[in-house]
């Protein structure tokens, strides 16, 4: 289910009136960090007693965290040894520790090889290592003493790392990435923090768990969600027992061509498959002919649409002047795929275009964003510069458009003009196939024209803020995913959708 992302600071100032009420939160926090690493102990061992424990300790309450965590998995039989790093340390954890019978190795600057050695020695022969080094208030960058002991320690690891809270140095770039810790679970408390969830860090973080110590964050606060498949389970739009066609939805699709018929064909059966209650097809009669041979309950005629698909197999100009000419004055959202981006890199300005003034989600891949962001920002943006930082670029261009941007990729990001950013869980790889973002355009279509004829019949606010867009984008980023877990093909994802919606609406047999 969804988890919310927030800033560092906003965890820490939810931590500040507790803190001074005297409620023990580095207490609640040692008691689930000691729990974590007594089931990855029991994992790989049986057992926690008689397992070998490490922990390195910085200056901070991270530090501290780790140190009475580690006296307890000290009661608990296993042999603790605690490396301090700094001329300091959380005096009462390291007490604790000691009093569980914790050996302490005390390696800083000023210390002789024969600590380093011996440092080194424990580390290798640990069973688990716990990182409480720097937490959140820490600088990028680690003492020379340390970067160097990591280094030189990572050939000979043969055990588990925790990062405490988070992972210390955390760094997106991967320059020097020998020198810094790899954990394999990092534990993090109060609130999932937002620089665990930039896909550059993945391989220094491992598996998050989020340990709730009763801050009662409010999700207004967030500056991502993260979402997974059981988000599609509880999200999906069903139908009830009161819906027509006109409530479900008419999605307009606008996309292929007589140069590429076959992405008007995809897209029209994503949309038709996801469950709108009506689709117009508003294309080339060649391709309407295509698509009517396959799906006969498409409609050809004008009339009513409540969100349009645009830019598939790029249509012909006459046809978006057709559409174009249909939605000026109104709000009918629009989901702008492949070509049509074009569109919206020579409206320099949205304002005063047809596009303007209406929900709006566009879809590039990183090549499309580049080629959008280049025109807009007037300097050259390359597709590796994006690929380098997905989620700034795409927060970037939705500031610039006013769309939702779902930057597609194998960690999509979502973007809202508020700089909001929702993460769908990743894809299988059979969707990196020509056509696939076809399917995706039709699947997000419909979900708008579902969303806007609910509000339409439903609700006297037909209006609904960015992130819900965003949020809508990313449940259709999900049903791609799951339809992508069946097929391996474009027209397989296609037709899979029919099955995947039909489990959503009625259940699984």
């Amino acid at each position: 289910m969804s988890v919310f992302a927030y800033p560092s600071e906003t965890i820490r100032e939810a931590e500040k009136p507790l803190l001074e009420a005297g409620i023990p939160l580095m207490a609640r926090a040692a008691r689930a960090l000691a729990n974590s690493a007594a089931a990855i102990l029991k994992s790989d061992h049986g057992q926690v007693s008689g397992t070998r424990v490490c922990v390195l300790a910085g200056p901070g309450n991270n530090a501290g965290d780790a140190l009475f965590a580690a006296a307890t998995l000290g009661r608990r039989g296993a042999a603790v040894t605690v490396i301090t790093l700094f001329d300091r340390t959380h005096d009462e954890g390291l007490a604790a520790a000691r009093s569980a019978g914790a050996q302490v190795v005390t390696f800083t600057t000023a210390q002789a090889e024969s600590a380093r050695a011996d440092a080194l020695s424990e580390l290798s022969r640990a069973d688990l290592v716990l990182d409480g080094i720097l937490g959140t208030g820490g600088r990028r960058g680690l003492p020379e003493h340390i970067s160097t002991l990591i280094a030189d320690w990572a050939p000979h690891r043969t055990g588990r790392l925790i990062a405490v809270d988070v992972p210390s140095d955390l760094d997106p770039n991967h320059a020097g990435a020998g020198k810094r810790l790899h954990a394999d679970r990092t534990v993090t408390f109060g609130g999932l923090k937002t620089e665990l969830i930039d896909p550059r860090v993945d391989e220094f973080i491992g598996t998050i768990d989020v340990i709730d110590i009763g801050l009662g964050l409010d999700p207004g606060l967030a500056t991502a969600e993260l979402l997974d498949s059981g988000d599609l389970v509880t999200g999906f739009p069903r139908p009830d027992e009161t819906a027509h066609k006109y409530s479900r939805g008419v999605t307009g699709v606008l996309a292929g061509s007589e140069e590429y018929p076959g992405a008007g064909v995809l897209t029209t059966t994503s949309a038709v498959n996801t469950g709108a209650g009506m689709v117009r097809y508003l294309g080339s009669p060649l391709v309407s002919e295509f698509v009517l041979g396959l799906h006969p309950e498409v409609v050809s005629a004008s009339g009513r649409i409540d969100a349009v698909v645009f830019g598939p197999g790029d249509p012909e100009p006459e046809f978006v002047q057709g559409v174009a000419d249909a939605l000026t004055g109104n709000h009918t959202p629009i989901v702008v795929d492949a070509g049509g981006l074009d569109m919206i890199a020579r409206a320099e300005s949205m304002a005063g275009t047809w596009l303007a003034d209406r929900p709006l989600i566009i879809t590039p891949h990183a090549a499309e964003l580049a080629r959008l962001l280049s025109r807009l920002l007037g300097e050259i943006i390359t597709a590796n510069r994006i690929g380098a930082n997905p989620i700034r670029w795409a927060q970037r261009a939705a500031e610039l458009t006013g769309a939702i941007v779902l930057l597609k990729g194998h960690h999509t990001v979502i973007a809202a003009p508020d700089g909001h950013v929702v993460l769908p869980e990743p894809g299988p790889g059979s969707l990196a196939t020509a056509g696939s973002g076809d399917v995706l355009a039709g699947i997000l279509g419909t979900l708008a024209a579902i969303t806007a004829a609910h509000g339409r019949y439903d609700s006297d606010d037909r209006t609904r803020p960015p992130r819900e867009w965003a949020r809508l984008a990313g449940l259709g980023v999900l049903l791609h995913n799951e339809a992508g877990r069946r097929a391996v093909t474009a027209s397989g994802f296609a037709d899979a959708l029919a099955e995947v919606v039909s489990e959503l609406i009625h259940g699984v047999d």
